[in-house]
Parts: structure tokens; sequence; C-alpha cells
């Protein structure tokens, strides 16, 4: 009987699973464009992996005193609400991925600084959920990414240790929770690069899903 390398795998879910940093950065720019304020992509990219809520108080620093940022919120989040009800892309080659998964019946889970309710909306045109055994956002814990709470609550409730636990993350963030976490990490860049210190511990490195197969053999 073959023997799993892993006792379970778990991925942040934007930028990972979900072609959404395009999508984000797109309303961030329509949103600031319809308020007068500058953004571009180089903003954008500070952030990549920081929780919705820290995104919007680095805004309101940037944008100035008085600047209305609740109205601005507003717009935001009902520009993304339009694009997820089209549907979130899905990351190159992560559909095979986890079906390939689920054959080999390695407890998967998502673990990402996205809200409960932000994640459904990614999640509503798939069909992953079900296979899911643990599902930990950013409602589960006090401390977000970068700190390794999410990811070690993650093995707590599928008890198993970290060490045995592959994780995919697309973010410095994410991977130094991941990592601060214990578990094994493989980054999977997405719009931002990884911070060059990071890779070296890193289990691999690579550029999809498609490439990804090798771990369960």
């Amino acid at each position: 009987m073959l023997i799993p390398k892993y006792d379970a795998i778990l991925f942040d879910k934007d930028g990972t699973i979900f072609d959404s940093e395009r999508m984000a950065f797109d309303a961030w720019m329509n949103t600031a464009r319809a308020f007068g304020v500058l953004f571009n992509l180089d903003i954008y990219k500070t952030f990549i992996g920081v929780p919705t809520p820290e995104c919007f108080n680095r805004a309101r620093n940037l944008f100035g005193k008085g600047f209305p940022m609740d109205n601005f919120i507003s717009e935001y989040r009902h520009c993304m609400s339009i694009s997820k009800q089209q549907g979130v892309p899905i990351k190159k080659g992560f559909t095979e991925f986890f079906e390939a998964i689920k054959a080999v019946k390695i407890p998967i889970g998502v673990v990402t600084s996205s809200s409960y309710d932000a994640a459904m909306d990614s999640f509503q045109h798939t069909d992953f959920l079900p296979a899911l055994d643990v599902l930990i956002t950013l409602d589960d814990v006090v401390t977000p990414k970068p700190a390794p709470d999410c990811y070690l609550l993650a093995c707590q409730k599928l008890s198993v240790s970290p060490e045995r636990v592959l994780v995919f993350e697309d973010s410095s963030v994410g991977i130094k929770a991941s990592l601060a976490a214990g578990c094994q990490t493989i980054a999977i860049p997405d719009l931002a690069d990884i911070e060059s210190e990071l890779l070296p511990k890193c289990t691999h490195a690579l550029t999809s899903f498609d490439d990804a197969h090798f771990v369960l053999k």
C-alpha cells in the first residue's frame, strides 16, 4: 500500500486557487479612478496576501485625511460582488490537481485571509467546498497571516503535525505564515514576486499546478 508523503494538503485561496488578484486589482483601480485618487499595480502588490481590512487601513493613510473611505469601501465591495457573481477564474491546473488529491484521499483544506463571507462568494460557482476537510478564514483567528495561527489552527482541526502538511501559497505574507507554522511550503507566485530570502526555505517553487503532481507520487 502506498503511504502518502503528507497527512494533509492546504491551499491559500486568492492568487493560489483563484486567479482573483487581477480581479481585485481591477476593482481597486476602477474605484480609485471613480474617486479621483492615485492607485497603481505597485501599490496593489503591497496588498497581496494582506487581509482586506488592513488593506483598507493602508489605503486610508495613502489617500489622506478627510478622504471618504467608507464610501470607497462600499464601492469597492460592490465592484467585487459584481465580478464574483460572474464566477472567479481558477488558476491553471488547479482543478486537475485537486481531483488527483481527492483520488488518493489526502485531507484537503483552505486557509485564507479572506472573511468567511468573501470565501463563500469565491467558491459559489465551484464544487470544491464539499471536498474540503477544513476551511480557515480571517474570522477564525485573532492574528492573521503572516502569523502562523491560521495554519496551526488548520493542523489542529485536522489532528495532523505541521511538518507532515504541505501548503501552497502565492504570496510572501502567506509563505511566512506557513513556514512559521512549520509546514512544508510550495511557492506558486502570482502577481507579486516572492521575497528572495523566502524561496530557499520553500520545498519547491512552481509556475502552475500542472507541475505539482509529483508531490503525490
